[in-house]
């Protein structure tokens, strides 16, 4: 039997007095929805050291769906010349969470004004680190730099999207571990 596709239930901003469009952490609850449990854990290789991206360590959010923990948005620090380092944590960590529930309990929500918050020129730098960090991981993976353009056209034929980043994101990480696993034996 064939299994019944869903459609994303929408979920709209109720928080009164605040500007922004999205849905938050406390509409998906308002909305009846139990979010899953959640916590931070570390990107790490094959051989359990920390995942390093431009000098930081990788940190995503996992979330606990029918008893098992499964990884969910990474936990992106964006620079920031309004917050100090604990904010811009917090923010990131919301965000993260906030992604994965929607992401894992399969519910789009309104319009995410922050993006049409920022210039085109802050989206393209974005756009260029977030491609300089996958190269990183696709080398880590044992693959040729030079190869990584290639790649990338066979991947993602139509353009970059948010989505096929991150899967081509998470198929490194696999190859970095796997290949930390065969070492190993």
């Amino acid at each position: 039997m064939a299994e019944e596709k869903k459609e994303p239930r929408i979920i709209g901003n109720k928080s009164e007095g605040h500007k922004y469009h999205y849905a938050s952490l406390a509409d998906i609850a308002r909305a009846g929805i139990t979010i899953p449990p959640m916590r931070v854990a570390i990107l790490k290789d094959g051989e359990n050291n920390p995942v390093i991206v431009n000098g930081k360590v990788s940190q995503y959010i996992e979330a606990l769906i029918d008893g098992e923990w499964v990884q969910g948005c990474e936990i992106v620090i964006p620079a920031s010349n309004q917050m100090n380092d604990a904010q811009a944590y917090g923010a990131a960590l919301t965000y993260a969470r906030r992604y994965t529930a929607l992401t894992l309990l399969g519910i789009a929500c309104d319009d995410d004004n922050k993006v049409e918050a920022h210039s085109e020129a802050d989206m393209k730098e974005r756009a260029e680190k977030a491609m300089s960090d996958l190269k990183e991981l696709y080398v880590k993976a044992g693959h040729k730099a030079e190869n990584f353009d290639a790649w990338i056209k066979e991947k993602a034929p139509g353009g970059m999207t948010n989505q096929i980043y991150g899967a081509l994101k998470a198929e490194c990480v696999k190859a970095i571990n796997d290949n930390a696993e065969k070492e190993k034996k």
